[in-house]
């Protein structure tokens, strides 16, 4: 074998590792910012099922609804404030709940993993106890809906 062609094969191997650790890195990148996106749609989906629930029976006085959602991926539980009425602030919740309904910036569901990180608002509902927190069970959770004419009332599902 020639000198000249043991440099040229050594160039090409060198260069097909540099071509592999390239696919493979942007691979990585393309399968992490797929799944950053599919859990934003999650969220998003949410935020927006339980919205449209409240507003649609929001108006229809009497009507009770179940309604089962899918919380965001990573979440444990979703925490509802009453935002009908002025809350009572309950002791043993959620610092992070506890400044947002001090400092009055209207959000009303809270999702929860160790401590609150996702919030919104989501009309105008009531709960009972004023600060009611539903942990999920398998990512979902089990809501009751009832309207009130100008707000609804959102409460645990009573599993039977």
């Amino acid at each position: 074998m020639i000198k000249g062609q043991l440099y040229g094969q050594i160039f090409i191997y060198i260069l097909t590792i540099i071509l592999i650790s390239f696919i493979l890195v942007y691979g990585y990148n393309a399968v992490q910012n797929f799944k950053k996106r599919a859990e934003q749609v999650s969220c998003l989906k949410f935020k927006n099922d339980l919205v449209n629930a409240i507003d649609g029976i929001s108006p229809d006085f009497g009507s009770i609804k179940k309604k089962e959602l899918q919380l965001c991926a990573g979440y444990s539980k979703a925490c509802f404030v009453e935002s009908f009425n002025s809350p009572d602030m309950p002791s043993d919740i959620d610092p992070i709940i506890k400044d947002s309904i001090l400092s009055g910036t209207g959000r009303n569901v809270f999702l929860v993993e160790n401590i609150a990180k996702e919030s919104f608002y989501a009309g105008k509902i009531s709960v009972d106890p004023d600060v009611l927190c539903i942990n999920a069970v398998n990512g979902k959770i089990n809501i009751r809906l009832e309207g009130k004419g100008n707000h609804a009332t959102i409460s645990q599902w009573a599993s039977s």
